[in-house]
């Protein structure tokens, strides 16, 4: 029998097959709303909003804020600074890292699209209360914490094994 549901919080799936539709919604929601306004996919749109906002600028402080993998990451750097986008510069603490400029390119795309992705923001958090945004930064955080961990009780898959399975 299939159970039928437009997506995976209303067939009451695990937590991180919620997160991951949350995730895509989210994303496809951006994707939209950014299409229109140039050549910058979402990842790289996400390298610029991070550096334009003081956030960070080292190319891995940048990476870990914007959440991108580290192959895909670098790609995007190559793409953006030969579309102009930013300029590399060595980082001196540090020669295998950069430190990431944006050009004046950068800054008009980021002048032009912020404030329609911080109208989003705001009517995204607008379908919550104030408790309830203070209680869903909370929550990510815990999820994001226990994440980084696996030292919690899952079974030895070779134990639990038929040697002919392995």
């Amino acid at each position: 029998m299939t159970k039928r549901a437009d997506n995976a919080i209303d067939l009451g799936l695990h937590l991180p097959f919620q997160i991951a539709q949350l995730h895509s919604a989210l994303s496809a929601q951006a994707k939209v709303i950014i299409g229109p306004y140039g050549d910058l996919n979402l990842a790289q749109w996400r390298i610029v909003r991070v550096v334009a906002l003081g956030i960070a600028n080292t190319s891995t402080a940048v990476r870990k804020a914007a959440g991108i993998d580290k192959g895909q990451f670098s790609k995007m750097l190559t793409v953006l600074e030969k579309k102009g986008y930013l300029i590399l510069h060595p980082w001196e603490e540090d020669k295998r890292q950069n430190v990431i400029e944006l050009t004046k390119k950068a800054i008009k795309a980021h002048d032009r699209l912020g404030p329609l992705l911080d109208a989003r923001q705001k009517h995204l958090l607008a379908t919550l209360t104030e408790e309830e945004q203070a209680t869903v930064r909370k929550a990510i955080k815990a999820i994001a914490a226990a994440a980084t961990k696996t030292d919690f009780d899952i079974p030895d898959p070779v134990a639990d094994s038929d040697p002919e399975d392995l």
